[in-house]
């Protein structure tokens, strides 16, 4: 497989933990539950009876066999891991970093992208303040204009610059992890084939 495939599969394997995770966290299916139904002891003529709780899946399989199946789906994830990342080592950049780089890269362009649009402005509003009126011997409201000037305090030609190199250098480093992941081989054999359902592997 190549390493596109072996990410595919790794998520694959993820589903089948997830899976059984849940079965596994459901009482309901781990445990079985009695009820003794002890009608003679209120109606003589009643006949006591054992019920067995319904489980909450239709399943033949245990819980020891999804337990048996989870240490497979684990040590299979685990080599699949370390051969993913042997695979890694021998690609001609660093595949990790240069996502990781490529994540701040594009959030600092997303910045970028809100503030380069921001243009200067002037507005007029009204302000409200008091004086005192001589005349009647009290305060007085009065109205006057608030004239409000807004200027940029960055260089919009660095910032859509920056836009554009740091764009440029995430589409170059993404096309080059495009072909890395299509042309470097991991050495696995799947174990399970991915489109086989939890259920369809765990009760065969």
């Amino acid at each position: 497989m190549n390493l596109k495939e072996s990410y595919r599969y790794a998520n694959y394997l993820d589903t089948l933990l997830n899976t059984a995770y849940r079965y596994l966290q459901n009482k309901g299916f781990t445990t079985t539950t009695k009820q003794n139904h002890l009608r003679s002891k209120a109606n003589s003529e009643a006949s006591d009876e054992i019920v067995e709780v319904q489980k909450p899946y239709d399943v033949e399989f245990t819980p020891n066999d999804v337990i048996d199946f989870v240490v497979g789906v684990i040590t299979e994830k685990e080599l699949l891991a370390n051969a993913i990342a042997k695979a890694k080592s021998g690609a001609e950049i660093n595949i990790d970093n240069a996502v990781a780089m490529n994540k701040k890269k594009q959030a600092f362009v997303s910045v970028l992208s809100g503030i380069v649009n921001i243009k200067p402005s002037e507005k007029t509003t009204q302000g409200t303040d008091y004086k005192f009126n001589q005349q009647d011997g009290n305060q007085i409201r009065y109205y006057y204009n608030i004239e409000e000037t807004t200027i940029i305090d960055f260089n919009r030609n660095d910032v859509k610059a920056l836009i554009k190199k740091y764009s440029k250098e995430c589409d170059d480093i993404s096309a080059k992890l495009d072909a890395i992941e299509i042309n470097t081989i991991v050495e696995h054999t799947q174990k399970y084939d991915i489109s086989d359902t939890f259920e369809d592997l765990v009760g065969a």
